[in-house]
């Protein structure tokens, strides 16, 4: 099995010609990305804080890694859903706080 950077190269570049990228679900069996990752996300500020669940990143362990491989492997892994949450930042609004505030002049100028 290839390293994890090796694989993530490699799909970057693919990406950026426009290029297909097969077998995606093989990769998924590959440990190593799930370590990346995990060492990605846990230097973040937020890592601490549980999202939709209770779960955070400091939950992660390599026996959870291999249960999570080996459900996706005889395809009983169960996505969670995620939430977005739309927070406005100051004076830098994105395009959903901007519909959001036009639909909320339209309401209120037809009364």
């Amino acid at each position: 099995m290839q390293s994890a950077e090796t694989v993530l190269g490699v799909l970057r570049e693919r990406g950026r010609r426009g290029l297909p990228c097969n077998e995606l679900y093989r990769q998924l069996f590959n440990p190593q990305l799930y370590l990346l990752a995990y060492g990605r996300l846990y230097s973040n500020k937020g890592a601490m804080t549980p999202g939709v669940s209770a779960e955070t990143v400091d939950g992660m362990s390599l026996g959870k890694i291999e249960r999570i491989i080996e459900a996706l492997r005889h395809e009983r892994y169960r996505w969670s859903p995620a939430r977005r949450v739309y927070i406005p930042k100051g004076r830098v609004a994105g395009n959903c706080a901007r519909s959001a505030c036009r639909r909320g002049r339209t309401s209120s100028s037809a009364r």
